[in-house]
């Protein structure tokens, strides 16, 4: 009995092999041996039907180069996408005499509410590193900077200021020392015709015009050394 259901599983597999052989078959290599057909004729006293290839097979123009690139051990290299890169990425690796070649045409404007702001042509990349290297080499502090927000944060040191607490030293010898070093933001914003600036005491205050007409006129003189 036993010997005979073996028999009875044999030919069965066997015969499953033979039923799914062309179902399972891999036809990835069959364009290889395949013909081109002719195009359907329109029967003889019909109206002619617009006929066009399912499947075009496009022209490829042959090359010396070949597509496979083996390294010095003869093995093969994987080809790499080429990098995408972004119009602002392209910009960044821009010199800052290249920028300035450009025309940054700085200039101080009062926007529509009278606010002093130093206007820049140009692209909002060039323009933020070419403000962000006037300030490095400014008498400004650059503490931080944040490029999504268009922000610069500096500190301006102010010699009339009080100093908050004195030190040890200070208290010990009676010094009334003055002067303090004071943050701000410089923010840049898009406009219709390049970028401006602005400085601000913080997020929601301008800071005093005076003070502001003398940064941006020293950031100014910067741009255009």
């Amino acid at each position: 009995m036993i010997r005979a259901v073996g028999i009875f599983l044999l030919v069965s597999l066997s015969g499953c092999t033979a039923i799914f052989g062309d179902t399972f078959h891999d036809r990835a290599q069959d364009y290889l041996t395949s013909e081109t057909q002719p195009a359907m004729t329109p029967i003889a006293g019909q109206p002619e039907l617009p006929l066009q290839d399912r499947y075009v097979i496009p022209e490829i123009t042959p090359t010396l180069a070949s597509a496979i690139k083996l390294d010095e051990d003869g093995d093969f290299v994987v080809p790499q996408p080429i990098m995408l890169t972004m119009e602002d990425d392209q910009q960044e690796i821009t010199s800052l005499s290249q920028m300035q070649d450009t025309g940054l045409n700085p200039r101080l404007e009062r926007d529509g509410a009278g606010t002093q702001v130093l206007r820049l042509e140009g692209q909002f990349g060039l323009a933020w590193i070419a403000v962000s290297e006037a300030i490095t080499e400014s008498p400004y502090t650059l503490t931080d900077l944040n490029r999504s927000t268009g922000t610069y944060y500096i500190t301006i040191f102010d010699p009339e200021a009080e100093q908050p607490e004195k030190s040890f030293w200070q208290w010990l010898t009676n010094s009334s020392e003055k002067g303090v070093e004071i943050p701000y933001l410089v923010k840049m914003n898009r406009s219709r015709l390049g970028v401006y600036l602005s400085l601000q005491e913080d997020l929601e205050t301008l800071a005093d015009d005076e003070l502001a007409q003398r940064f941006l006129t020293d950031l100014k003189n910067l741009l255009i050394q």
